[in-house]
C-alpha cells in the first residue's frame, strides 16, 4: 500500500510539472495571480489595513508586506538565476511604507522579471536550486511558477480579511 500524497508535495509536484511549459503560459498564469493579489489589496479599506480581524494573526497591511516583499526577493532571485546560475547577494530592499508604493515597487519588480525570463534561455540553469521551506528545492523556472501559488494565496487571505471588516 502506499501512502496518501501530502499536500505539500502535491504542490510541489505540480511545480515541477507545470514548470516545463513555455515562458509565455507561465508568465499568463503568475500575472493572474498578481492582478488578482493586486485587486485584493487595493480592495482593503484604507482605515483598515492596520486592523486584525478575528481568527487571524496579521493585518491585512502584513499580509500586503509580506506577499509584496517575498515576491519582490523571489523575483530577484530568479532573474539572476535565470541569466547568470547564481543566486543574487546582498539584503533584500526595504519595501516602501505605504500600500500604493508597496504595490509600485512590486508591480515594477514582477514587470522587471517578466521582461528578464522572456529574454533568458529557458532550459538554463535548471540544475541550480534553492530551498523553499515547504517544497524543498526548487529550480528558477519553479520558483517563478510558485509566485503564482504564492500571490493567489495571499489575494484569497486579503479578501477573507476585507470580508470580516464588513
Amino acid at each position: 500500500m502506499t501512502s496518501p500524497v501530502s499536500e505539500n508535495d502535491r504542490i510541489r509536484g505540480y511545480l515541477q510539472q507545470q514548470a516545463q511549459k513555455p515562458i509565455e503560459d507561465l508568465i499568463s498564469r503568475v500575472e493572474e495571480a498578481v492582478l488578482e493579489l493586486e485587486a485584493a489589496a487595493n480592495a482593503v479599506p484604507a482605515g483598515d489595513l492596520d486592523v486584525t480581524v478575528t481568527g487571524e494573526t496579521w493585518t491585512p497591511m502584513d499580509c500586503i508586506r509580506h506577499a509584496a516583499g517575498s515576491n519582490v526577493s523571489g523575483a530577484q532571485s530568479i532573474l539572476y538565476v535565470a541569466h547568470t546560475g547564481a543566486l543574487p547577494e546582498g539584503e533584500d530592499t526595504p519595501l516602501p511604507a505605504t500600500r500604493e508604493a508597496i504595490l509600485a515597487r512590486h508591480r515594477a519588480s514582477i514587470d522587471s522579471l517578466y521582461v528578464h525570463v522572456r529574454d533568458a534561455d529557458p532550459a538554463a540553469f535548471l540544475d541550480v536550486t534553492w530551498k523553499h521551506p515547504f517544497f524543498g528545492d526548487l529550480n528558477w523556472r519553479e520558483w517563478f511558477l510558485f509566485l503564482r501559488i504564492h500571490s493567489k494565496d495571499h489575494a484569497r487571505q486579503l479578501t477573507t480579511m476585507t470580508g470580516a471588516l464588513d
